[in-house]
């Protein structure tokens, strides 16, 4: 079968994606006239929507300044969009029982229908369907529309400058938030000196209630409340082999923290970072934070979004099987997709992450244990729960100088690639070793099992906070070979069979429990330093000046292929 819109260039797709999109809207609007109750539905369409073509217009205004490889991930996602919105427009207008229109004023025709009683129910979930279309498209569009910011030359500034002059007083606040946040990114992705830095980066230790300070169940970091408002906020230790490598890395760590200030954890899946606290400033016993203080002394604060106030750690939620809260299909793929995403924007920051795996995930959640996805009842931005990514690693940013050093944690060596496993690793470390990581916990969301066990602790270890003694006792058993009696704890003595079997899982088990694109995705995850991989096996591709061609591929062939994915 020919595709209808194959032809129409990118300028040429964004035009008929305005119309599409004018006619979604234009319909919703009807059956909200027609019906009050579809009225909040109707609102989340319109919201979504203007936020869509806002990003569109810019995306018209920049198309000169574009290469071909880009204007090829623009195009793509595009597509998805414009047939999510053929689809939505045909479904809708199947349920208008006396079309007509009129003029309204402003030289446009407003649609007047009448909802037939019986179809009430299928106009509603059609809208729910068009809802969840529109917001899952807006998680793929928005890591390579941020990408597209990114690109160097004063006209990204102009742009952004003359539409956020353009934007309307009324207009909804998720909306209007696109430019600000694009305009944030552009002024953190700027080099600033040293003394910028220093201003008003570190944080007194006495900042916070020290009773309140807790370890996070699963997890390096620790909770703990503000002094002065009592908000809840995350301190994420700052790794380093040694005080003298901390002291020689100081730059890159107050510039990572900069640059996370203006974070939104809903869009980029990263916390705003307040600032860093050194511990090591306290010189009484009484004010020092006594729990597991992390052996530099430094941490990042990041802030907990108050309406998500509730936090547990992947490795926490996967060692709950199939009893935890993501163990339904749609639950999982959502999971997936917010954290490759997150891993997309550590990039788009200029930075490598190096420590992904479960008990650096967090889930945030409004405390109603509710799946990823957002209900019907939610308004536009808000989510139940979203996954957000800690324990970075910080120590070089992304074209950066690499220390080759390690260790050898068998937990941590399971989500490293083989050439970064050891105190030697044998090559220096680039964004491609994220995206292996990403490829085992993708696995390991796939499949919901954690592939490390934990020794029994005392019933308070199963909550949340409150738990630093817990210490991982062995490899799951899902990692024993079908078949074998190997176990996982003598897999791991050969790194490239521990690689082996993981992709044994991915084209096997995982395949039959979550479909052949899933499993797909994963396979490119885990063989992305393969010189034969297609999409990433050449590293001469990636020596962009911007890092642009590495985000834009796995944009590409990660981040969109999982959101193409209909559960």
């Amino acid at each position: 079968m020919v595709d209808p819109f194959g032809d129409l260039g990118l300028i040429g797709t964004i035009d008929t994606t305005y119309h599409r999109g004018k006619e979604l809207v234009a319909l919703c609007k009807a059956f909200a006239n027609a019906e009050s109750r579809l009225h909040e539905s109707v609102v989340r369409v319109e919201a979504c929507w203007l936020k869509i073509q806002m990003q569109l217009e810019f995306v018209r205004r920049l198309e000169p300044q574009l290469n071909e490889w880009h204007k090829n991930v623009q195009q793509q996602t595009l597509d998805v969009l414009l047939h999510k919105l053929q689809a939505a427009n045909t479904k809708l207008s199947g349920l208008v029982k006396k079309p007509d229109t009129l003029p309204n004023g402003a030289g446009e025709e407003t649609i007047i229908v009448e909802v037939r009683r019986l179809k009430y129910a299928f106009v509603r979930d059609s809208l729910a369907e068009a809802i969840s279309d529109l917001e899952v498209w807006q998680g793929i569009f928005d890591p390579s529309w941020f990408l597209m910011v990114k690109i160097a030359g004063p006209e990204v500034d102009q742009q952004l400058y003359l539409m956020s002059q353009q934007q309307s007083v009324s207009m909804h606040k998720e909306t209007k938030a696109a430019i600000p946040t694009a305009q944030h990114l552009r002024r953190a992705l700027k080099p600033m000196d040293i003394d910028s830095t220093q201003k008003t980066i570190f944080l007194p230790p006495d900042g916070l209630i020290t009773e309140s300070v807790q370890s996070l169940a699963y997890s390096p970091v620790r909770m703990a409340r503000r002094a002065d408002s009592g908000q809840l906020v995350v301190l994420d230790p700052i790794t380093c082999t040694s005080r003298a490598n901390v002291n020689s890395a100081l730059r890159d760590i107050r510039n990572f923290a900069r640059r996370l200030q203006q974070t939104d954890p809903f869009t980029f899946g990263l916390l705003q970072c307040k600032g860093i606290l050194n511990e090591e400033d306290s010189n009484s016993s009484d004010t020092k934070i006594g729990t597991a203080i992390p052996p530099t002394g430094l941490s990042f604060v990041f802030r907990m979004p108050s309406t998500h106030p509730h936090t547990q750690s992947l490795r926490h939620r996967l060692l709950g099987g199939l009893n935890s809260e993501h163990d339904s299909l749609s639950a999982r793929f959502d999971l997936a997709r917010q954290l490759v995403k997150a891993v997309s924007y550590v990039h788009l920051y200029d930075f490598v992450h190096k420590n992904i795996r479960p008990e650096t995930i967090l889930i945030l959640s409004k405390g109603n244990h509710k799946p990823a996805n957002v209900g019907a009842d939610d308004a536009i931005g808000t989510y139940s729960e979203t996954a957000v990514l800690v324990g970075f690693d910080v120590l070089r940013d992304a074209e950066g100088k690499t220390h080759r050093l390690g260790d050898d944690d068998r937990e941590k060596n399971l989500y490293r690639h083989p050439h970064r496993q050891g105190k030697s690793p044998e090559i220096d470390y680039n964004m491609r070793h994220d995206i292996y990581s990403v490829g085992v916990c993708l696995l390991e969301i796939g499949l919901w099992g954690s592939f490390v066990e934990y020794d029994e602790v005392e019933e308070k270890g199963r909550t949340s906070l409150g738990t630093s003694n817990i210490r991982p006792s062995s490899l799951g058993s899902q990692l024993g070979a079908d078949g074998s009696s190997m176990s996982g704890s003598e897999l791991l003595k050969s790194p490239e069979r521990v690689k082996d079997r993981l992709l044994q899982l991915a084209r096997g088990t995982l395949r039959r429990r979550m479909g052949n694109k899933y499993s797909k995705v994963v396979e490119t995850c885990l063989t992305c330093l393969d010189q034969n991989n297609e999409d990433f096996g050449d590293e001469k591709e990636f020596q962009d000046v911007d890092g642009i061609a590495v985000g834009a591929r796995y944009i590409e062939k990660v981040v969109q292929k999982l959101g193409e994915i209909s559960v």
